[in-house]
């Protein structure tokens, strides 16, 4: 890709970045776990509503014209009747509200004194309702990235969408499981100049977040849409980032589509002008009768001729062709795609048929047409799309909403929405932010990853711990059970080792209590459980045996036992031990932890036991 100088092209870029919490469901009391169990499927169609002041959201007016249905589908498990819209929302989850309240805080920004709950009209079909409720909680506010401060414009706090699951044939199906989750965006000022300045705020943002202890981790937890703009350009919103290496690659090549459509703009001015460029719309199936081409074989087809455009629709737009933009905007209005002079033959379609095309159209030299396998109907609607981008792009930069692709690039999905879509939520209240309220969180405020590091450097733990814990959701949790008495390295190492083994062994770490996390380390602080013993009595509690219970069954183990079971145990692997000397150590200490009867033994007392025994083979 060519060096650019952002700071002569005027590049300006914002981020909004959209963070699922790891709480309750925002008004819904459902768990906030995505599950592919399906009970049922409901089926709508979806409606936009008028804004307060009477108008319709441009964004929703396109979302209702594409007429899409929309399919719903659940478990009885996870989804209440709130979900589906046949119930009203339930109160407040305070702990997603507390959460927000602490980023905000931790950015400088300033909380309203109410916030008040919006429903935002979304008819995508991503929202059983045809809305998304959300609520302004702060604004303003700062973020140091190293060289430069980020201005914060808003944060809020919103309902997550249903989960796409596939699209097809006008028919959209999605799983209701995330619907609900609670999001916290937060939107930067367009104060980024470069790429790379849009990946240091979106780390600083992500890290931010983090030190709550209350966010999802995984992919899809974390969305990050980007505003990017030059000097004559426009906005664009690219939405749908999930990596952040990936934000580098999506600011540039945007910066790079913009300056080539306002090329575009400079060639189309000075050779066409803003002339009569379009005429009607006509079937062209004839010239396709004994087709070699699959996809049209048999098949309605529909062109449009454009008058004098021969070779702009192959003029290059970032890393594609101006008639790659021109497509995106025919699919939005539910064709599979167009087809232009400037890239036939090809296909599959022969010359002898595009100068049948060319006849039926009635183009010149200088003509180009388009042409899409629809009916006439989608055809028109496709074709009025072309001819809008087509108008617009004689502006120069369209104001519009794209979605990110894999490789860095972007695609066309619908304008740029705008205020039409809010309204107000008549089934919640609002929610007062005193200042009793705001003074209790910063009490309590995280502690920053530098802090975080020193302490536990302090507590003695290894680097491997340091680097995980300090951004982990435990990472409060240790610091608190440190405090009231817990040994600092075998907590860490229950936390961050012992229970991830046992999830990857699917034991259900979940119906584990953090109470009795707490409890169990303590009890091993005070040698009333072995802490090899640990991973056992975490399997117990997953099974729902209580902490005393686990205590009572925990056996004391004489020296004399345990001498009696190594003996017996390096006797079985003589063979073993002659070759291997000290180093089956490993394999002889496995085989010990799998009596019963050793079970809660000291691990180190097994293996200096073991050690003098296999010293005396020879």
């Amino acid at each position: 890709m060519t060096t650019l100088d952002y700071k002569t092209l005027g590049m300006k870029a914002g981020l909004e970045v959209h963070q699922q919490l790891n709480t309750g469901k925002l008004f819904i009391r459902t768990p906030s776990e995505l599950s592919d169990e399906i009970d049922f499927t409901i089926k709508r169609k979806l409606r936009p509503v008028a804004s307060e002041l009477g108008e319709y959201d441009k964004a929703a007016l396109d979302a209702f014209n594409r007429d899409e249905t929309f399919y719903y589908q659940g478990n009885i498990k996870n989804i209440s009747l709130v979900e589906t819209d046949e119930e009203p929302p339930q109160p407040l989850d305070k702990d997603a509200f507390k959460t927000i309240l602490e980023v905000s805080l931790l950015c400088n920004s300033l909380p309203v004194n109410q916030a008040v709950v919006m429903r935002k009209t979304v008819i995508d079909g991503s929202n059983t309702s045809a809305f998304q409720r959300t609520m302004l909680v702060s604004l303003g506010g700062e973020l140091d990235i190293g060289n430069k401060k980020i201005g914060v414009e808003t944060i809020a706090l919103e309902e997550d969408a249903a989960r796409p699951i596939k699209k097809e044939n006008g028919k959209v199906y999605y799983n209701l499981d995330r619907l609900g989750i609670p999001l916290i965006e937060l939107a930067t000022a367009p104060d980024i100049r470069t790429p790379e300045e849009a990946v240091l705020a979106a780390k600083k943002i992500g890290e931010m977040m983090r030190l709550t202890c209350k966010t999802k981790r995984g992919k899809g937890t974390i969305r990050q849409d980007v505003n990017v703009s030059i000097a004559k350009g426009a906005r664009c919103e690219i939405k749908g980032c999930q990596e952040l290496e990936l934000i580098k690659v999506v600011v540039e090549k945007e910066v790079e589509r913009q300056i080539d459509l306002l090329a575009l703009k400079e060639k189309l001015n000075k050779e066409i002008g803003k002339t009569n460029l379009f005429e009607d719309v006509k079937e062209v199936s004839a010239a396709f009768e004994n087709t070699g081409c699959k996809f049209m074989k048999n098949k309605q087809v529909f062109g449009m001729k454009l008058i004098n455009m021969k070779g702009f629709l192959g003029e290059k737009v970032g890393e594609k062709r101006f008639g790659s933009e021109l497509s995106a905007y025919a699919k939005s209005k539910g064709v599979s795609g167009i087809i232009h002079l400037d890239e036939l033959p090809n296909y599959g379609i022969s010359n002898i048929e595009v100068d049948k095309v060319k006849r039926i159209l009635e183009c010149s030299e200088n003509d180009n047409f388009v042409i899409s396998v629809t009916n006439k109907e989608k055809a028109l609607d496709a074709f009025i799309a072309i001819q809008n981008r087509i108008k617009a792009a004689f502006e120069g930069v369209p104001t519009e909403t794209r979605g990110a692709l894999e490789e860095g690039g972007s695609e066309y999905q619908r304008p740029l929405a705008g205020g039409a879509r809010m309204y107000p939520e008549t089934d919640l209240l609002n929610e007062e932010i005193t200042e009793a309220t705001l003074k209790e969180i910063k009490k309590g405020l995280p502690k920053s990853v530098g802090e975080r590091e020193k302490a536990y450097v302090k507590l003695g733990l290894n680097k491997n711990h340091i680097e995980e814990m300090k951004l982990n959701n435990y990472a409060r949790f240790f610091s608190e059970i440190v405090k009231n008495g817990a040994n600092p390295v075998v907590a860490a190492t229950l936390l961050l080792q012992t229970l991830t083994e046992l999830k990857r062994e699917n034991v259900s770490v979940n119906k584990i209590e953090m109470n009795d996390i707490e409890e169990l380390l303590l009890f091993e602080k005070k040698k009333k459980i072995n802490k090899n013993n640990l991973k056992n009595a975490l399997i117990d509690l997953s099974k729902g045996k209580t902490i005393d219970e686990i205590l009572d069954s925990q056996v004391s183990v004489d020296e004399g036992a345990i001498q009696k079971e190594v003996e017996r145990i390096v006797k079985a692997n003589g063979k073993l031990v002659k070759e291997k000397g000290m180093a089956s150590i490993g394999p002889l200490m496995g085989d010990l932890m799998k009596v019963e009867s050793l079970r809660g033994a000291d691990g180190k007392i097994l293996s200096e036991l073991l050690r003098k025994e296999i010293g005396k083979i020879k």
